[in-house]
């Protein structure tokens, strides 16, 4: 490998953990709860490194909330493709509203980590949330029923709204065994309520 080769890769895998550590720690702390420091020290890199790959935060938060919605859609639909035919929505509803999900914001969904943020940020801030939002609905849809690809899109909007507002409260409430009762039952809830695809995922 040439050393122009060479040092374009190391400058390619450099980005890569640093959008890695951002879409984690955006997850667990918010926006606004995590700086660049955070971010490069979490990386294993320094802070001056950061403007070698990005302009700014906001530029950093568009790709790592790209990322996080990715990471996160692939581990869930993993979990539901490996289901039998006509429990894949709820085996993907089960590990939504799962306990290590609940306790683990950093690996899990950006919806539901930063959806109540992104709602009060600028108008950059939701248009790179929205984008994300986009790629999780394109997966989720091909899980619930409809007649068109539109009315099992608006349903997977619907049944990812709720699922991220069940997971928000459930990691405010204090009193574990509430917590855990609020899952369950919308586990159950959400199972019954949205057919599954009949459509070839």
């Amino acid at each position: 490998m040439s050393p122009r080769k060479a040092s374009a890769a190391k400058s390619k895998a450099t980005r890569r953990r640093i959008v890695t550590a951002a879409a984690e720690a955006f997850r667990e702390r918010g926006f606004e709860g995590v700086g660049v420091r955070d971010i490069m020290k979490r990386a294993g890199l320094t802070q001056g490194g950061f403007y070698f790959h990005f302009p700014d935060k906001d530029a950093l938060f568009k790709e790592a909330s790209r990322e996080a919605a990715l990471s996160s859609v692939a581990e869930y639909m993993d979990i539901a493709d490996r289901a039998p035919e006509g429990k894949k929505l709820h085996a993907f509803i089960d590990a939504y509203l799962s306990l290590e999900h609940r306790d683990h914001p950093g690996n899990g969904c950006m919806m539901s980590a930063l959806g109540a943020e992104a709602g009060r940020g600028d108008t950059k801030l939701r248009a790179a949330f929205n984008s994300a939002v986009d790629i999780v609905l394109d997966r989720v849809a091909t899980y619930v029923s409809g007649d068109t690809p539109l009315q099992r899109r608006q349903k997977a909007g619907l049944l990812m709204a709720s699922l991220a507002g069940v997971l928000m409260v459930s990691r405010v409430l204090t009193n574990p065994k509430s917590s855990e009762s609020l899952l369950a039952n919308s586990r159950r809830f959400f199972t019954a309520s949205f057919g599954e695809s009949q459509q070839p995922s």
